[in-house]
């Protein structure tokens, strides 16, 4: 997901929910399909007043101990029962989990957070905390249904407008469906207006926006090239971004996003598209930030090599 990560690690933020077992599932697994570590870790954030701990009990702190680490077994046993990877890392933090998850994300290539109903409380605000702050992927992983393992059918979904970060989004989803050997569905959400248009492979556009079926092609235009095995659908939907991307999430095993973080607003599908799907994706999101260094780059490099300068 971060060309520049080589030999990163996948992280997953542990908190004792069953949100973040649930994550942590979904991180062993995308672990090891990428040959790559996966590191647990439970961030401990104590309430001590006047920042002292002055007025809690002695053992306070041992029992939170205790606590974080049963966290931790408990989320390495859903690990190693989903097939992660043999190098499974835990680490207990005594601190806030946005900060020390931030940290953690400078040398990964994703960080995962269990996706809450209520985005408060536990890692249930984390996440927002996260996009478009670290320079790596953040997977918010929630699915619809009691299945204990995330979904592995179905297509990866990927939403395209004309930003950059949009651009990092699709090469992303690209490697994500080549690697799990599933369709890609590119939607492009062209406004308010009702109707759909479809595009399968050759075929013609029907009646609607030129100028928005153009951005698509132009997103999508030489990714074959990288990915020839990966089957595209291309969908211009016109409604809003997040109401598009949620409805063909219903089937997705995956749904990607770009975005550029908070308050930014270049781009139909960041920011408050991203944070709207991070509470209500009905599949596993993974929100790309649009500055780092993905596969894009690494494509570039290699055909430099072919051509010359």
């Amino acid at each position: 997901m971060n060309g520049e990560s080589a030999g990163s690690n996948v992280v997953v933020g542990v908190d004792g929910a069953a949100p973040a077992l649930r994550a942590t599932a979904w991180a062993a697994r995308t672990a090891m399909r990428r040959r790559r570590p996966l590191l647990l870790v439970a961030a401990m954030n104590p309430p001590t007043p006047y920042g002292t701990g002055i007025g809690l009990r002695p053992d306070h702190f041992v029992e939170l101990e205790g606590e974080g680490r049963t966290w931790l077994d408990r989320a390495r046993s859903v690990a190693e029962r989903v097939g992660g990877p043999a190098d499974i890392g835990t680490e207990l933090v005594v601190g806030a989990a946005s900060s020390v998850l931030a940290e953690r994300a400078e040398h990964a290539c994703c960080v995962a957070i269990g996706g809450h109903e209520r985005q408060h409380g536990g890692l249930g605000s984390v996440a927002a905390d996260l996009m478009g702050r670290v320079p790596c992927p953040v997977a918010v992983v929630r699915w619809r249904g009691e299945a204990d393992f995330p979904p592995a059918n179905g297509a990866v979904v990927v939403g395209v407008d004309g930003s950059p970060a949009s651009a990092e989004a699709v090469v992303v989803a690209y490697e994500e469906a080549a690697l799990r050997e599933a369709p890609l569905v590119a939607v492009h959400a062209a406004g308010e207006r009702r109707g759909l248009l479809h595009h399968r492979g050759g075929g013609v556009w029907g009646e609607g926006d030129v100028t928005e079926a153009l951005t698509l092609a132009e997103r999508l235009a030489g990714m074959r090239e990288w990915y020839p095995q990966v089957e595209v659908e291309r969908v211009l939907a016109k409604e809003e971004p997040a109401a598009a991307l949620a409805r063909h999430g219903e089937t997705a095993q995956l749904l990607v996003v770009g975005s550029t973080g908070h308050g930014e607003l270049s781009g139909r599908l960041l920011g408050s598209t991203s944070h709207a799907l991070a509470r209500s994706a009905p599949c596993p999101l993974l929100v790309v930030p649009g500055r780092t260094r993905t596969r894009t780059e690494e494509n570039r490099s290699r055909r430099r090599e072919k051509t010359g300068p």
